[in-house]
């Protein structure tokens, strides 16, 4: 049976703290190991042996020495204590086991509502951009008529003066020839734009 706490430090289990202190210190001055090596001359293996002295010494101290640790020092220390580490580690070995054994169960159940999550949210999105493109272009209109009957200004907007239709066009920078001229872009009113994705440019000439 290993030494406890109380065996290492030479006190019983009802010690105080101040008893405790007392052969903590008693300890130390014993088997420190600047005070051994310097007080004993039997060589390296005496020198190590007290090194680890010291260590259970210190441990032992540290768990003693504080009311919280110690209280629970006791409690698994004692029988009680014991068979509660025991059933623990028996519920942690039982969750192990379940949850290796479940795992296919819960991936093969995940891989298989995937395609239709995927699917579902695919739809769902497709259906939002449609009614925002929608809703957009008549929030638009809406404002630029509103805009013009309070100012009496037609709304500017970018746009760059395509030299081969001689037409004032929004900006396309997908466009091969626009990003080979690199335009300037300019501010000009609305209804003098051309749609880029309206064939019609009746509007758009100078």
């Amino acid at each position: 049976q290993m030494p406890t706490h109380y065996d290492t430090l030479g006190v019983s289990k009802s010690a105080s703290i101040d008893e405790i202190k007392t052969a903590y210190r008693k300890l130390c001055m014993k088997y420190h190991p600047d005070v051994a090596s310097s007080s004993s001359s039997s060589g390296a293996q005496q020198s190590s042996s007290n090194v680890n002295k010291f260590k259970r010494i210190s441990e032992a101290y540290s768990i003693l020495g504080n009311d919280t640790k110690r209280r629970r020092y006791d409690f698994d220390m004692s029988e009680s204590g014991i068979q509660e580490l025991r059933k623990k580690a028996a519920a942690r070995a039982k969750s192990a086991a379940a949850g290796g054994g479940g795992g296919g169960g819960a991936s093969s159940s995940f891989a298989a509502t995937l395609p239709r999550n995927v699917l579902i949210g695919g739809i769902l999105g497709i259906a939002g951009v449609t009614i925002i493109r929608s809703i957009l272009p008549n929030q638009e209109n809406n404002y630029n008529e509103h805009h013009e009957q309070h100012t009496g200004k037609k709304r500017l907007v970018e746009a760059w003066l395509n030299p081969r239709t001689n037409l004032w066009e929004k900006p396309k920078p997908w466009d091969a020839e626009y990003q080979r001229l690199q335009p300037v872009l300019q501010f000009v009113p609305r209804d003098q734009v051309v749609d880029n994705n309206n064939n019609d440019s009746g509007n758009g000439r100078r």
